[in-house]
């Protein structure tokens, strides 16, 4: 037998090493998805250190923008609560899906649309939500099921002194964000405007929401170290401050002195500007001691001056808890980050306090974005940029498809601004505004704003226009459109690329106006040769009103304990025509193509919500006018709102 001898061959570890480093490298290994935090902020304006604001004490949010990018001209789609999130969660404008109101109800609208959560989850992210992400109240329920787990909820309204509260009774304010007493708001008291209490961060919502979104972190990196790695993380962490009342602990407001806050610069509406696109007050005046009917004083501007600053400090030292965590926790490696405010805020310049205008001060908001490898830090970009980026954007940069809706999806990527901040994907940002039946449009490129006022659903009635040169005019103080008829025209160029307005008549499938003790005005376009009948209807045989016509003439009813009064025209009318409708406590008015003018005395305002609900066209069940129901219109209804103040 032959024996044979085994040579063992000694390869030195350096060589082996390399020779298997060369083999993975040669296999294509599925790359680490990012993490995901967006932070969202309520009514936050570029009220910052890291935005050149020499007074606001910001830290925390300031140190997150000198990680990343921070876009000097982001604005919102729309500024109200609702409308801008939808904008924010569904990548759509506005206008583009007929969301435009507090009480817009996402699933009746567009029962299939994908959120930007939803579309992460499909992609296998785990996706949390915390605090204010959609908006709840005003008869509006949010979106649970745009999330893979239950929703971390909280206060928005919330006092701590009895004493803001008329002794802990429930205010306007509380009810609206709590769907409490919704055709009963009037009747409630009104919450202070602000308060400051020597508390802790956590005995208010937004210290509670930053330490459950703490845990969130925690517990997401214990998954992520166990075997098998667990899901990347998408975790929206919505923060109300500084949203009316500004309630924040004294400590927050220790941090400014009164005497050197920033005050209003020009406090006049601008010349030449519509009426439609002016306001005073609005949701200021659910608080005291903002007066109703009269200026506010110096002193009162100073204190909510005061309090804004205050509601932002306190906001972010709870948002710096989250960020610190992060990077304690080293999630900070693997985790893009996106701060973002819903709207800006209006501070009395203009005259104007609260958000809901197309101004520059209620659109313009602060957008900060941090992503490992993609941004350089302490980088800023003048790329007019959208809320509705974000969502194709997140997608980009998370290495998935780009999303296709249903919905439309209006944002641009911004990734490639992201990388070189000089890139530009746009040159214009778009925004929109509703008001009474009117529809602001606005393009808002680097140095101009054009804002297109037309009646609503796309009546051919008078069109009006602002046009404002923030190069020479940054306080907006005067409406250039007459003057400057070409850029006026470029501009109008750019808004008519866009699509039409979905029309706001998806209100007559919607809920019924709470109209129990409070003022309602009401906005109808008709056409008609010779019209006849219901236009609008709420009510029925006890208490109600409607808006009709007999034959040609229109007439306003209203029926308060079962008596019909009564305001109507005195001449016929056909084609289309333009109804107004007020029941005040003193007058009832009806006017018709803005020049006809009719009122009575008033019965008073309806003191108890009607059973029967809004109709459009007839009157759907019992009468609310002195008619016999249904008596359908005999034309096209084109367009109607309804509003109880």
């Amino acid at each position: 037998m032959r024996l044979i001898r085994k040579t063992q061959i000694l390869i030195p570890t350096a060589i082996f090493l390399l020779a298997i480093s060369q083999c993975l490298t040669s296999i294509a290994l599925p790359p680490e998805r990012p993490n995901v935090l967006m932070i969202l902020v309520d009514d936050l304006k570029p009220t910052l250190g890291c935005y050149g604001d020499k007074t606001a004490k910001t830290p925390h949010i300031d140190r997150l923008a000198q990680e990343g990018m921070r876009f000097d001209l982001a604005y919102c789609n729309q500024a109200v609560c609702a409308p801008s999130r939808f904008t924010l969660l569904l990548g759509s404008h506005s206008t583009s899906t007929g969301l435009y109101g507090l009480g817009s109800h996402l699933r009746k609208t567009l029962p299939n649309a994908i959120t930007l959560p939803q579309y992460f989850a499909k992609h296998g992210y785990r996706t949390e939500s915390l605090g204010k992400v959609f908006h709840v109240g005003h008869g509006n329920l949010g979106d649970p099921d745009s999330f893979s787990v239950p929703h971390f909820k909280d206060k928005v309204i919330e006092y701590l002194d009895p004493e803001s509260t008329d002794g802990g009774k429930l205010t306007r304010e509380e009810a609206l964000f709590t769907n409490q007493k919704l055709g009963q708001i009037r009747s409630l008291p009104r919450g202070a405007a602000f308060e400051a209490p020597i508390a802790k961060d956590t005995d208010y919502a937004d210290g509670r929401v930053a330490e459950e979104t703490i845990r969130r972190l925690q517990a997401a990196k214990k998954r992520q170290n166990e075997k098998g790695g667990g899901k990347p993380f998408f975790i929206v962490a919505g923060f109300v401050r500084p949203h009316l009342p500004f309630s924040a602990p004294k400590r927050y407001w220790d941090l400014y002195d009164p005497k050197t806050l920033p005050m209003p610069i020009h406090e006049k509406f601008p010349v030449g500007a519509p009426q439609v696109a002016l306001k005073r007050g609005g949701e200021i005046n659910a608080y005291k001691p903002v007066p109703t009917n009269k200026p506010i004083s110096q002193k009162l501007k100073r204190q909510l001056i005061h309090g804004y600053y205050a509601s932002t400090s306190y906001v972010d030292a709870q948002i710096g808890k989250v960020t610190e965590a992060l990077r304690e926790l080293e999630l900070d490696k693997n985790t893009i980050v996106v701060l973002w405010g819903d709207h800006g805020f209006h501070l009395g310049d203009l005259g104007i306090w609260t958000k809901h205008t197309n101004y520059e001060q209620a659109n313009r908001i602060p957008m900060i974005i941090v992503a490992p490898g993609v941004t350089e830090e302490k980088s800023f970009t003048k790329q007019l940029a959208e809320s509705v980026d974000i969502y194709p954007t997140l997608a980009s940069l998370a290495g998935l498809p780009s999303p296709k809706g249903p919905q439309p999806i209006d944002g641009k990527n911004l990734v490639p601004v992201l990388k070189n901040p000089d890139q530009r994907v746009r040159d214009h940002a778009y925004h929109v505004y509703p008001r009474r039946r009117m529809l602001g449009r606005a393009i808002r490129t680097e140095r101009y704003r054009l804002v297109e006022w037309k009646v609503k659903d796309g009546s051919q009635a008078k069109v009006e226009y602002e046009l404002y040169d923030y190069q020479k005019d940054p306080h907006e103080t005067k409406n250039h459109a007459e003057e400057n008829s070409k850029v006026l025209k470029e501009l109008l160029k750019k808004l008519h690329t866009y699509p039409k307005p979905v029309s706001t008549n998806r209100r007559r499938t919607s809920k019924s106006p709470q109209i129990a003790k409070r003022p309602i005005q009401i906005a109808a376009q008709v056409q008609s040769k010779n019209p006849h009948g219901v236009v609008l209807a709420q009510g029925g045989i006890e208490r109600g009103y409607s808006l009709h016509f007999i034959k040609g003439k229109a007439a306003f009813d209203v029926r308060v304990q079962g008596k019909v009064f009564r305001v109507s025209s005195t001449k016929t009318y056909s084609g289309t025509i333009e109804l107004e409708a007020h029941l005040l406590p003193k007058k009832m008015e009806l006017i018709i193509n803005k020049n006809d003018r009719y009122e009575i005395q008033s019965p008073g305002l309806i003191q108890t919500q009607p059973k029967d609900g809004l109709s459009i066209g007839y009157d759907e069940l019992s009468q609310a006018g002195d008619y016999t129901p249904p008596n359908k219109f005999n034309g096209k209804v084109i367009s109607t709102e309804v509003e109880a103040q």
